[in-house]
């Protein structure tokens, strides 16, 4: 059995690259389990889905933190390699503190690379790298759902792409998602508060959106001919990439 390490940021990129899995692989051939990072020490949660069948196990921790993601990795990349971890893969969204600290309310490409960069000097430091791989979000995960423009109107049949470029300005459908909202969890806060609905990243509120969600939503943007959400893409390819 081939074994993937996937450490991310927070609950909700826990359970949304989780349900990832079951689209993008055969749930027959996958198996799972997922940790939360507390106080240096991992603890189960109940999101495990157990399989002894399964060609591929993907442990999937959740660090709580983007900035926990990387020393994550780094502390722990060694004992995973010995415990027959094939690859490694870190998630993070780029909007962060220490971002917002260069550049408060702009997307700015130059920033992003430095970024970028830095992380690939930390991992290119490891005793694996070649087996390392990490991902940015875009600016955050939610780039990733307001990409998938149609997903909201199976929230509620009201959001629409019409009826949110009509309340909001924004048409979805002609935009890409994370080239243009420097903060997208907002965006997808406004755009759900239309209905009644809030959106403060709870597991609650991340459920509504995932449990909404379909296999045509994520082919409809990683099939895509354009460049629309091409961190997601990249993040996609690597998890069928076992």
């Amino acid at each position: 059995m081939k074994k993937v390490a996937i450490f991310v940021e927070g609950q909700g990129e826990q359970v949304f690259v989780r349900h990832l899995l079951y689209y993008l692989l055969d749930p027959s051939k996958l198996s799972f389990e997922c940790l939360r990072l507390r106080s240096e020490n991992l603890e189960e949660v109940p999101y495990a889905y157990e399989n002894k069948q399964a060609d591929i196990y993907f442990l999937i921790i959740n660090t709580q933190g983007d900035s926990s993601v990387l020393p994550a990795i780094k502390k722990r990349e060694q004992g995973l390699f010995r415990q027959g971890f094939h690859k490694i893969i870190g998630l993070r969204d780029m909007y962060s503190q220490a971002y917002r600290e260069i550049s408060p309310h702009l997307i700015d490409y130059n920033i992003m690379q430095q970024f970028i960069e830095g992380t690939k000097h930390s991992i290119a430091t490891m005793s694996q790298p070649n087996k390392i791989h990490f991902h940015f979000a875009i600016m955050e995960l939610e780039a990733w759902w307001l990409c998938m423009y149609t997903l909201f109107a199976k929230i509620d049949k009201q959001l629409t792409v019409a009826f949110i470029a009509q309340e909001l300005g924004d048409d979805l459908s002609a935009i890409d998602a994370e080239k243009v909202f420097f903060h997208p969890a907002s965006n997808v806060a406004k755009i759900l508060n239309l209905v009644g609905f809030k959106y403060d990243k709870r597991f609650s509120d991340v459920e509504r959106i995932i449990s909404a969600m379909t296999f045509d939503d994520i082919v409809d943007v990683i099939e895509s001919d354009d460049k629309r959400c091409e961190s997601f893409k990249n993040l996609c390819d690597d998890l069928m990439a076992y």
